[in-house]
């Protein structure tokens, strides 16, 4: 289905690609950490910046290298092996797709020769579309900003689809299921999703996109999010994930197929990427 179909926003403003990467030869290789090093010659590094990107930065493209962390990614309903079992991901951002393609093509390159191997996870940015400002000075007018990697070290990535079911609700209903609700006492009976989340809102930086080409297609899941946070608040995004999936206290999570959450590290350059 198409955003427009939803009565959800229909702006793309901004891309992000995915690249989940096993290493094959390829692990501690020099050449190819300086190969790596040179397809990002041109992108902005985000391990080293703070705050939202300017628009030139942007518009240029950015990359993130991230080192899978041993022992934390975890299968969720959806198997998805070439996420769960890669040694590192490296995340892409730019307003438009060309750059990032052209850097997709190079390090499928370096890394298929080495017999490694490249899993690509694509989304577009788009607008919010269930929240009202009411819910924007709750849930995002004191979020965490974006920070570099010495600060924000950990990040992870959760990849996920709606059912049918949702799909096929009025977007009334689908909006309802991020509200409170209440009995007809109006005591509170269920949190709903954003106060299921509240505790990540000052402690974890969450960024969001959409499925490039619609909603409850077979070729890509509906969202990928993606979670930066500091090494003390590892245990909140535990607690968040946690509460999101308690279908009693968050019924919008009948609705949800995960595919793996996968755990990486923030690193700097290809060479702490590729380390043994």
């Amino acid at each position: 289905m198409q955003p427009d179909e939803l009565n959800m926003t229909t702006a793309v403003t901004g891309h992000q690609l995915f690249l989940f990467v096993t290493f094959g030869d390829g692990r501690g290789d020099g050449e190819l950490a300086k190969a790596v090093d040179q397809l990002g010659q041109d992108l902005d590094n985000m391990h080293h910046a703070g705050g939202p990107p300017s628009d030139e930065a942007f518009e240029r493209g950015r990359f993130q290298l991230l080192r899978a962390e041993d022992g934390l990614t975890s299968e969720q309903q959806i198997a998805h092996p070439e996420i769960s079992e890669s040694h590192g991901l490296i995340r892409l951002e730019c307003a438009t797709l060309a750059p990032l393609k052209i850097y997709e093509t190079g390090l499928r390159q370096l890394i298929e020769t080495r017999g490694g191997s490249v899993e690509t996870l694509a989304g577009v940015m788009r607008a919010r579309s269930y929240t009202s400002h009411a819910m924007t000075q709750f849930a995002y007018a004191h979020a965490l900003p974006p920070g570099p990697g010495e600060i924000y070290p950990l990040a992870a990535v959760t990849p996920m689809n709606k059912t049918p079911a949702w799909w096929n609700m009025d977007f009334l209903h689908r909006e309802s299921f991020f509200l409170p609700r209440y009995d007809v006492n109006e005591n509170m009976v269920v949190k709903g999703h954003a106060l299921a989340s509240a505790a990540g809102v000052p402690n974890i930086n969450r960024r969001l996109v959409h499925a490039p080409e619609g909603y409850g297609l077979d070729e890509n899941y509906d969202f990928v999010g993606y979670f930066e946070f500091a090494e003390s608040d590892a245990p909140v995004f535990h607690q968040v994930m946690a509460a999101l999936r308690d279908t009693e206290q968050n019924p919008e999570w009948k609705y949800v197929l995960e595919g793996p959450e996968w755990w990486g590290r923030r690193v700097g350059n290809a060479q702490a990427f590729l380390e043994k």
